[in-house]
């Protein structure tokens, strides 16, 4: 484990209900699978890597990997800042770098830019904006007070927006590059990816 203590947390608990098919199980770029791809990226960093998802498929592929724990989440699944919820740390030095895996053009090298940038102030999140808007599914959390206990709070309210929360709380923004952070959702954005 990195001196920092950071774990990178890939969501992929997704129904992929616009794709129509397993986001994680698409064919990557450069070879394999989105999901393992991300995740032998995140392992490139030497940073331990939590995969949160609800489908059995998910750990199977990813039995075996060193420094790999996948966590099936159970309903009910209500979106990724309940998942946050759930594997964010009530104690503080825990911090997260989370990824979504419907972003495959993510690099090692933009991911050590987000925890180049976060390192100056750790005290803080640190997100992602593709400079016309954040990407809060890829940034790095810290755990503790406030960001846990706020977030708590918010979604015992019932309110799972991700964005209100990050108002709530102290963030920076890290520009990357916005083509590393494109955001694959549905068949056209899977055409024009492969185009």
């Amino acid at each position: 484990m990195r001196s920092d203590g950071l774990t990178a947390c890939v969501f992929s608990g997704g129904a992929s209900e616009r794709m129509g098919r397993d986001k994680a199980l698409l064919s990557h770029p450069s070879g394999g699978l989105w999901l393992p791809t991300l995740v032998d990226h995140l392992r490139a960093l030497q940073l331990p890597v939590l995969v949160v998802s609800r489908h059995q498929t998910h750990q199977a592929l990813l039995h075996g990997r060193p420094q790999v724990q996948v966590m099936l989440e159970a309903p009910p699944w209500q979106g990724p800042l309940r998942a946050l919820e759930r594997v964010l740390a009530v104690d503080s030095g825990y911090p997260l770098l989370v990824a979504p895996v419907d972003m495959p053009l993510l690099t090692p090298a933009v991911l050590q830019q987000l925890i180049d940038a976060w390192q100056i102030d750790p005290q803080r999140v640190a997100v992602a904006d593709d400079g016309e808007r954040l990407q809060p599914l890829l940034g790095i959390y810290p755990s503790g007070a406030p960001f846990q206990p706020l977030l708590r709070q918010q979604l015992q309210q019932g309110d799972r927006r991700w964005l209100r929360w990050l108002d709530q709380i102290p963030h920076q923004t890290v520009r990357l590059p916005a083509a590393a952070l494109r955001n694959v959702n549905a068949p056209a954005d899977l055409a024009a990816l492969q185009a």
